[in-house]
């Protein structure tokens, strides 16, 4: 495949999709029926131990999130990606890591319930890779926002159908994004409104 032409990729809910995205290429992700949130996995596609780092791109920005205009960060203090263009309400989150299995069943869902962490591997390994552990992502369009107090605030997601946000690859990357799985109330909260629903995610 050209990675030069344009792409646009549908993630199926409770599902992720990997794909190679060379320099200078704009991704935009969008949230096809709203209120869904989406995890965004980056790697350097020369070397994949370098990982996009929320620490390092909140050391770096000093704020939770890139501003229009900033960068993330990998672990090697590179930047991988340019926020370019915010077209949805917000908030987003890079202090969680993926779901995972175990919160699922501590949450009495069962072994078996679908989430971001099994699901980064299985679209990874599609593409030939198989890292030991999942980089910690960007939760685009999640509404966790930090209260008074220093806990988090759980959130439904604000995005409606078509909301989305842009971003530029810095270097030759592989990412993975992921249509967050949680079904579940956490504090008695419906994140996703009780079902993970799709994203799509243009390149070009």
């Amino acid at each position: 495949m050209n990675e030069s032409v344009p792409r646009s990729i549908v993630v199926p809910g409770y599902t992720g999709r990997a794909a190679r995205v060379p320099a200078g290429a704009l991704l935009t992700i969008t949230d096809l029926e709203g209120c869904q949130i989406g995890d965004l996995f980056v790697l350097a596609a020369a070397d994949p131990t370098e990982v996009l780092s929320p620490a390092v791109t909140r050391l770096v920005n000093f704020t939770p999130f890139p501003r229009r205009g900033e960068c993330f960060y990998s672990n090697r203090r590179r930047a991988l990606l340019t926020l370019v263009e915010d077209a949805s309400p917000g908030p987003h989150d890079m202090t969680f890591a993926p779901c995972d299995r175990e919160i699922y069943r501590d949450l009495g869902a069962g072994d078996d319930h679908p989430n971001c962490r099994d699901n980064f591997h299985r679209a990874i390994a599609e593409l030939g890779l198989h890292p030991a552990s999942a980089p910690d992502p960007i939760n685009v369009f999640q509404n966790t926002p930090i209260a008074a107090d220093g806990s988090y605030t759980i959130g439904v997601t604000r995005t409606r159908p078509g909301d989305w946000l842009r971003l530029r690859s810095e270097c030759d990357l592989v990412i993975v994004l992921t249509a967050c799985a949680v079904d579940i109330p956490f504090a008695g909260v419906q994140p996703n409104g009780g079902r993970s629903t799709p994203l799509r995610l243009d390149i070009g």
